[in-house]
């Protein structure tokens, strides 16, 4: 019989807490970092050109750690927004790295949704030269769990919240009452970025955002879209480039058009987070440096929050795990 587990959401919503995956996240760049996990660049399925606006990434690791083979099956479905669904949709699968058992099937969109919020908040840690004031360009659920868990770890005095969609800005400020800070609506995101110490763009979108004069020495820019939200004056002009995965980030989100064009390679980056976080690699040389931090997501993070989960729920809470056996 090979045991499967089956995690549904309702579990991994109880049982999974901002902090854990924080320090989840951060282990794994630091395993990352020690040359502990195998981890390909993610491959992308994208179904334009049969007539179906949605993309896939493929996202496969193994972690010493843990000891799983672990992979994240992650995309982005237009049609899912109309259902009332999130944009966003994924599902994380582990097993048994020496025999080939699959171990266990995640519902991933809050696992997914969390470690790109712990992401932003490890960067920022690493990497700010000061974290007093934060812009969030992108009030999603992944904008939302970017400031949620810079709040567990950082000192923040001012939130600016940007979107196109004021509806989106004003249930983001609703949900972060109480929070000891203060919440600014900022419908355009140039005057939402003056003077802001740490500027994060979470969107979907495919133009540039911001650019270089919106942008205060010593700011650090995290952009975490897939496509490119920043002008090519200010990806190209940042004083350093750091980034999650070097050999991702020319391939998918801000710089990847530039690699295109043969504008930037690997060699264009001055770190990833993980050398930066085990000593191999400087982060911030100076105060009023600027750094452009583009985050793509490493499939890695996910495999390891959910082997977290995994241990935790089958030793605390075995009644909430679902067993089937797939070969019957």
């Amino acid at each position: 019989m090979s045991k499967v587990a089956l995690i549904n959401a309702s579990a991994v919503q109880r049982h999974l807490f901002t902090e854990d995956v924080i320090r989840q996240v951060e282990n794994t760049w630091r395993w990352y970092g020690e040359g502990t996990i195998e981890m390909p660049a993610k491959i992308t399925l994208n179904m334009e050109s049969q007539g179906i606006d949605s993309w896939m990434n493929s996202m496969p690791s193994y972690i010493k750690a843990t000891d799983y083979v672990g992979i994240k099956w992650v995309g982005g479905f237009a049609e899912s927004r109309a259902a009332g669904k999130p944009y966003i949709r994924a599902s994380v699968f582990l097993a048994d790295s020496h025999m080939g058992d699959l171990r266990a099937v995640f519902a991933g969109d809050r696992i997914s949704d969390m470690r790109t919020g712990a992401q932003a908040a490890i960067m920022s840690k690493y990497l700010a030269a000061k974290t007093e004031i934060v812009t969030l360009i992108g009030a999603g659920v992944q904008g939302y769990w970017c400031l949620e868990c810079m709040s567990k770890i950082l000192d923040i005095k001012e939130a600016r919240i940007c979107d196109i969609n004021p509806a989106a800005r004003e249930r983001m400020i609703k949900r972060f009452e109480g929070y000891p800070f203060g919440l600014i609506d900022s419908p355009d995101n140039s005057s939402g970025c003056v003077g802001s110490d740490i500027i994060i763009t979470v969107t979907t979108a495919n133009v540039p955002l911001i650019g270089k004069k919106d942008v205060k020495p010593g700011a650090l820019v995290l952009t975490m879209g897939s496509f490119a939200e920043a002008t090519d004056e200010l990806l190209l002009g940042a004083d350093r480039k750091i980034t999650d995965s070097i050999a991702q980030a020319v391939h998918r989100g801000s710089y990847a058009h530039l690699a295109e064009k043969g504008l930037v390679d690997e060699s264009s980056f001055d770190a990833d987070i993980s050398s930066v976080i085990v000593g191999k690699a400087k982060g911030r040389m100076s105060e009023d440096e600027i750094i452009v931090a583009p985050i793509i997501g490493m499939g890695a993070t996910d495999a390891a929050v959910a082997a977290m989960l995994l241990e935790k729920l089958e030793r605390d809470y075995p009644d909430e795990v679902f067993y089937f056996d797939i070969n019957g």
